[in-house]
């Protein structure tokens, strides 16, 4: 993604622009809020990392800001404000996230990464493979006119298989979806998961098998 930081620590802001170059995203920075919001309103970013207490214009100011202009980027309020009102504030003006300093880099970088899941799950069209089509509005499966109601994660396992369809899916590209990259999960865990969703998929294909184990490198969820 193209991430803009506006931070006034500039020792901060260039960790906070290593880690998330590290992680794969092209950095902007501004170390002033009134010229943050000049770029936000002016530039086309895929995500913000917003400082509180900033000289020309503080963080509420900027938020307040770009959302009267109609300006949806996604903003990640990133600050050493820890109240709680000062932070149901924040989200009343429009933020989508808020982290507080002194923060850990990997749950910075996790959040980043759920900003980008959630604008690449609104980019992508339905998602549609061997007569089902997913509703991420209502979590459904939909075959033949029939629902087929999934879990939270049951849908983003489901959903990562069937973009893939054809093809192999690594069992750690299934727990990133499921879990995030941070997670520990428990060796069976997404064997636990698939099982269920099998039983509800197959319910309803007439017994036939749409995700298959591949031994050894992970499950395939396949048209036919």
């Amino acid at each position: 993604m193209n991430v803009l930081v506006i931070e006034d620590d500039k020792r901060i802001a260039a960790l906070v622009e290593r880690a998330l170059i590290g992680d794969g995203h092209r950095v902007t920075l501004s170390h002033n809020g009134r010229e943050g919001a000049d770029m936000l309103l002016a530039g086309k970013y895929d995500a913000a990392l917003l400082d509180i207490l900033l000289p020309g214009m503080d963080g509420f100011e900027v938020l307040e800001r770009v959302r009267v202009r109609h300006c949806k980027t996604p903003i990640l309020v990133l600050t050493a404000v820890d109240n709680v009102p000062k932070i149901l504030h924040a989200f009343d003006l429009g933020a989508d996230d808020y982290l507080v300093k002194p923060f850990i880099l990997e749950i910075l970088l996790a959040r980043v990464s759920a900003i980008a899941r959630r604008i690449s799950n609104i980019e992508q069209p339905p998602v549609t493979a061997a007569g089902i089509t997913l509703d991420r509005n209502r979590r459904v499966a939909i075959r033949d006119g029939k629902h087929i109601p999934l879990t939270r994660k049951q849908f983003e396992l489901l959903e990562t298989l069937m973009r893939r369809c054809g093809l192999i899916t690594s069992r750690e590209e299934l727990i990133e979806a499921g879990w995030g990259n941070l997670a520990e999960v428990k060796e069976n865990t997404l064997d636990v998961y698939i099982h269920g969703l099998r039983a509800k998929l197959e319910d309803h294909a007439d017994g036939r098998p749409l995700i298959r184990t591949v031994h050894g490198a992970g499950y395939m969820f396949v048209a036919a």
